[in-house]
């Protein structure tokens, strides 16, 4: 039995992202009615109640309501789909015993994924996370689409642990193609002499939002870049894009859903990138080579400093 705070919790979650991950396009809080043959945006979203209706065949509900719609699944369906398949009914205690998932985790030193979607779920972005994502001219429907969220105080990666996020960062949530949470990775923002880049301990090597494929339509390009912020470029130039950090410590089934697909990509102009093009094409060999301008290191590079640019 789920508990009442949990399911407001749920119903907090912003609706227009949610709408955008159930595959809607959302334009000035409007989109095309999925219940109805809709030739013209009737579909509104309440973004002060996050809730929906549709004035032509009054459609409406919130949060699960659009979930369980959409999906046709049953009320804890949605919420477990909701949750990234992180939901719990054990209700935490700081004075209390773990939960026994928690204690499971923490044995396997596997992240702790309960606790991490906790700093995720509901997403917000500090001025400085905010300043950093303008600068790099990237869209706020992709900062909605992958959930991104920051901290302005070191941060433990584990419910009972020292902090271990540095602050400022952004926070960057990595969802597995069923969208559940994988791991979550922090991108330090500040101006002092520490490590760029934090995974949590136990974290494997991920596909970055893999959960895009859901989305691609047969034949439709699929461009791979290296890293997350790169990533965020290309979603912001209108592609559907992944971002894989690293092909040599990816398994083989990591790399099974994009077996097949209308794979592109910009190699980063250094030898990490040459690496990543040519370990990817032997275990992907239908993918294909864009070159980036000689003045740009990456693609995010030059999403950053060419407005004009077009793909």
């Amino acid at each position: 039995m789920l508990e009442q705070w949990q399911i407001a919790q749920l119903n907090s979650t912003p609706i227009e992202m949610i709408a955008e991950r159930l595959g809607l396009h959302v334009e000035r809080h409007k989109s095309r009615c999925p219940w109805h043959d809709d030739r013209r945006p009737s579909l509104s979203f309440d973004t002060r109640r996050n809730r929906y209706r549709c004035y032509v065949c009054d459609a409406h509900g919130g949060v699960i309501d659009m979930v369980m719609n959409l999906r046709h699944c049953t009320f804890l369906e949605a919420c477990n789909w909701l949750s990234c398949g992180t939901l719990t009914t054990t209700i935490y205690s700081p004075q209390g015993d773990l939960p026994t998932t928690a204690k499971r985790t923490a044995g396997a030193h596997a992240p702790d994924t309960e606790y991490l979607w906790t700093l995720v779920s509901h997403p917000r972005l500090i001025p400085q996370a905010q300043d950093w994502l303008h600068s790099r001219r990237i869209d706020e429907r992709v900062v909605r689409w992958c959930r991104l969220s920051s901290i302005d105080v070191p941060t433990p990666c584990w419910r009972y642990g020292k902090p271990f996020y540095d602050a400022p960062s952004l926070l960057i949530p990595y969802f597995g193609l069923d969208g559940r949470l994988m791991s979550v990775q922090s991108r330090y923002l500040g101006t002092e002499d520490k490590p760029r880049f934090r995974f949590p301990r136990g974290a494997s090597c991920h596909v970055y939002n893999l959960q895009v494929l859901r989305l691609l339509h047969e034949g439709e390009e699929l461009w791979i870049t290296e890293g997350c912020s790169d990533c965020w470029a290309m979603l912001s130039s209108g592609k559907k894009a992944i971002a894989i950090p690293s092909a040599s410590m990816l398994k083989e089934e990591d790399l099974e859903p994009l077996k097949g697909l209308n794979l592109h990509m910009y190699p980063d102009q250094d030898e990490p990138g040459e690496r990543l093009y040519w370990e990817l094409h032997r275990r992907l060999p239908q993918i294909v080579r864009h070159q980036l301008p000689a003045t740009c290191k990456d693609f995010g590079d030059l999403w950053k400093n060419s407005p004009a640019f077009k793909l």
